[in-house]
């Protein structure tokens, strides 16, 4: 059985790249020798749980910064990926991709950067642009969440064709088999995730108040939490919306969390892939949106399934959704279109190009390093 790996920077948090990464593995796992490593350990336990039949690893069993990692995992890291005889790995996120692709340059097997953000999302801020600039470089293949991150790959550093290709992530199967039919009665809206600066509730707050003068008919549940739950929930309380708003913290349960509720709102500054539209999508919701870099217009289609807003405008955002909440008719046109395009994020789909691209590079003769 063919030996591959899986290498994200810290296993004991949970993240979008961790969730894909978590996603993944089961997937593949009697397929493949699959081990799977975190290159540090910030908490007690990893966040996600893998079979027996996957081996797990940590390189610093402690918090550790970037330059740390790079200065002590490296010996650790490259005698488990000789000594297991690893064929093939897989950088998932750019933690992972920066530290890896400096790490194990000079390991001989093939390697895959997975960059679960967007390029251009950050490409002004230099550390980000490292992170992928090496992750990129040092690797066989990049593999990208958008057709417009793939785009950017090309654009700035000048690939030949095929160096760089678009996976989208896929939707969750029990996503699927928990839809509900969509409540056109609804006047809630629903947003999660990570209370992070990317993730907008700043931006989310503001919209809430422009909303809040146009129409009284509105609740907002929103679900996650992160180092800026309580700057937002002093903040909405600052603005007298505490019985509009509703902080939910995390839940182990977010499929269920879509019913009843008239329309998915992302406010965020910048994203890979948002896979929370897909799950809206999977649940009859219309989806309003910032037209941000990359993610939400692979997503939605602008005036058929839900609504791109120019970004970061909020009061445009509180307009578009003052409209839909007044317009039974429209949301219902935009719930039963929501199902448009979501073959392209079949599971099936979609592993089916990660076994090609993985069979791609066992069977080649050139190795990175």
């Amino acid at each position: 059985m063919r030996r591959i790996a899986f290498i994200n920077f810290d296993m004991s948090t949970r993240g979008g790249a961790q969730q894909v990464l978590a996603n993944m593995v089961p997937a593949l796992e009697g397929e493949y020798d699959i081990h799977v490593i975190s290159l540090i350990q910030e908490n007690p336990g990893w966040a996600y749980f893998f079979s027996h039949k996957v081996t797990c690893e940590t390189i610093l069993p402690y918090k550790a910064r970037i330059r740390e990692t790079l200065k002590r995992g490296k010996k650790a890291l490259n005698r488990y990926l000789k000594e297991q005889g690893i064929e093939l790995v897989f950088y998932v996120g750019a933690y992972a991709g920066l530290c890896g692709g400096l790490m194990a340059r000079r390991v001989k097997c093939r390697k895959v950067f997975c960059d679960h953000g967007a390029l251009m999302n950050q490409w002004n801020e230099l550390p980000n642009r490292l992170m992928r600039i090496f992750g990129s470089r040092y690797s066989d293949r990049t593999v990208v969440l958008t057709k417009q991150s793939e785009t950017a790959y090309y654009e700035k550093f000048r690939y030949k064709e095929g160096r760089v290709l678009t996976i989208y992530n896929w939707l969750d199967d029990t996503i699927l088999r928990g839809a509900k039919e969509y409540d056109r009665e609804s006047k809630k809206l629903l947003t999660a995730g990570r209370f992070s600066h990317e993730k907008g509730y700043d931006l989310l707050v503001q919209v809430a108040q422009a909303l809040d003068k146009k129409t009284d008919d509105w609740e907002w549940d929103i679900y996650g939490t992160g180092d800026m739950f309580e700057e937002i929930k002093q903040s909405i309380s600052e603005k007298g919306l505490d019985q509009k708003i509703h902080l939910l913290g995390l839940t182990d349960r977010m499929g269920e969390c879509y019913r009843n509720h008239a329309i998915y709102v992302l406010t965020s500054y910048r994203e890979g892939l948002p896979l929370v539209l897909l799950e809206a999508k999977a649940n009859h919701m219309p989806i309003v949106s910032f037209d941000i870099v990359s993610g939400p217009a692979e997503i939605v289609t602008d005036g058929e399934d839900g609504i791109l807003v120019p970004p970061y405008d909020t009061e445009k955002m509180a307009e578009e959704i003052a409209v839909l909440l007044a317009d039974d008719e429209k949301r219902a046109e935009m719930s039963e279109k929501s199902v448009n395009r979501m073959e392209l994020f079949e599971k099936e789909r979609i592993l089916e190009q990660w076994r090609g691209l993985i069979r791609e590079l066992l069977e080649g003769d050139h190795f990175t390093g």
